[in-house]
């Protein structure tokens, strides 16, 4: 680190290894994820191929941040690296060898992207560009929306396409001038329910920046309001059981914390038993509840796509049919596998079964492992007591929750959508994932780069802490 301050550079403990500016890694952070959770607002309107040229730039910026941070791949999941080196082994008998390639090429560029952050930036910082990313999302996707609704005045479709006075589906468009007509806003990521995520992702990191004391009261409240008017604004079906499931397993897991981990047994089991007093009533009543969610009892077209991607898991349970993660829309098997009201869907809209489709058992198991050995170590994170070098307890901090709760919103949505194999869910993921194995929140140590923190009690905020 000669010639370069040590308030400048980064020193996650204990990875990074280089001289990366802490800056240049907090905004590599805040980049990816904005750019990827704003889903389709890149390709509608600079074209795919503009939105390419802009995710290998990101790409490439991320594997320069590990080349100069020289961090090791000892404490990094393995599972991870298990599957994708099976995504790139799918390559042998895939029946869509390119796509094969060059989707395994684009995750495993991911997956270091989200590694190059994990290993650079502390966990207060890594909540703090997730907080930054996400809400500039929600506010320009407010923004976008109020612009097409007062001035536009009719529906939008990406700037590479001209539709005439064809009559074509809804999804086929970027907004639908819907703000102030009772119908759902779509925002930057072109679509209702990845719109609503990013307002509950928000959510979460505002509130935990809230409670931490990295963000002053009334601006956080004003931006939960924010992410709290946007939900309500894309009628997310998905999105309100996640939210529901997240506030769910927040209060267990400060529950959870109130009782030492010797004395913790008793508790396991009574959330045991009532998961599956859960399951039990959601399948016993699930013609009530998808009627008190307002969907029709095919799930919107979901039990079509399921019964059709069931059909081709059938036919190679073992192997799959080759990774692709994404469906590509000149695959004729695949774009032609489901459509629905003249809309052409290109995902399982299930991971789970995605990835069955895709890489067979073998890959299923080892995605499995993935996850829940993610989920594992993000719930050990928020109810495990951390220690400090005198062997000390440390006292709770809210900052501990935050990638529990994200990693539980994802799955809950990759249960109907199968964002959690692509783009910005795949990289927030792999990030939770990589940076929980590196080291848990409660036994990150201090950090230069937190920035600094005050107790709400004392109402102090400083500015440098809010990015």
């Amino acid at each position: 680190m000669s010639g370069t301050s040590l308030s400048s550079v980064t020193n996650t403990w204990p990875l990074a290894r280089g001289s990366v500016p802490e800056r240049e890694a907090f905004a590599l952070a805040a980049t990816v994820l904005l750019t990827l959770s704003a889903g389709d607002a890149v390709p509608n309107t600079i074209t795919w191929w503009g939105a390419a040229a802009v995710w290998a730039l990101e790409g490439a910026w991320g594997v320069s941040v590990v080349v100069r941070a020289r961090p090791p791949l000892t404490r990094t999941p393995r599972a991870l690296w298990l599957f994708l080196a099976w995504c790139l082994v799918s390559v042998l008998w895939s029946h869509w060898r390119l796509a094969t390639l060059a989707s395994t090429v684009a995750q495993v560029l991911c997956a270091l992207v989200a590694f190059a952050i994990a290993s650079t930036l502390t966990w207060r910082r890594i909540l703090d560009a997730m907080s930054l990313a996400f809400r500039w999302v929600l506010g320009l996707s407010l923004l976008f929306e109020a612009v097409v609704a007062v001035v536009v005045r009719h529906p939008i479709a990406p700037i590479w396409t001209d539709y005439g006075d064809r009559d074509v589906p809804d999804a086929f468009y970027f907004s639908r001038a819907e703000l102030f007509t009772g119908g759902r806003i779509q925002g930057l990521p072109g679509n209702a329910n990845l719109l609503a995520m990013v307002a509950l992702l928000t959510a979460i990191v505002v509130a935990v920046q809230l409670a931490e004391g990295r963000m002053r009261r009334m601006r956080a409240i004003g931006w939960l309001v924010v992410a709290v008017l946007v939900t309500a604004l894309t009628r997310s079906s998905t999105v309100l059981v996640a939210a529901l499931v997240v506030l769910v397993v927040l209060a267990l897991a400060l529950w959870m914390r109130r009782v030492p981990a010797e004395r913790r047994a008793p508790r396991y089991g009574a959330i045991a038993l009532g998961l599956v007093v859960v399951v039990v009533g959601t399948v016993l009543a699930k013609d009530t509840l998808v009627a008190v969610l307002g969907r029709s009892s095919d799930l919107t077209g979901r039990g079509t796509i399921w019964t059709a991607v069931w059909g081709l898991i059938e036919q190679h349970p073992v192997l799959g049919f080759g990774w692709i993660g994404y469906w590509w829309p000149d695959i004729p098997l695949l774009a032609q596998l489901a459509p629905r009201n003249g809309v052409t869907y290109l995902q399982a809209h299930d991971a789970a079964l995605d990835v069955w489709m895709q890489t067979g058992i073998v890959g299923l198991v080892l995605f499995a492992v993935y996850v829940v050995t993610t989920l594992s170590r993000s719930w050990a994170g928020a109810t495990r007591v951390g220690f400090g070098p005198d062997l000390a307890p440390r006292p709770f901090d809210a900052v501990g929750l935050f990638p529990l709760l994200v990693v539980v919103a994802l799955l809950v949505q990759a249960i109907a959508e199968s964002r959690l194999l692509y783009q910005g869910n795949w990289v927030l993921f792999a990030l939770l994932a990589i940076k929980s194995r590196i080291v848990l929140v409660t036994e990150e140590p201090p950090s230069v780069g937190d920035g600094p923190r005050t107790p709400i009690a004392k109402r102090a905020f400083r500015w440098a802490a809010n990015p």
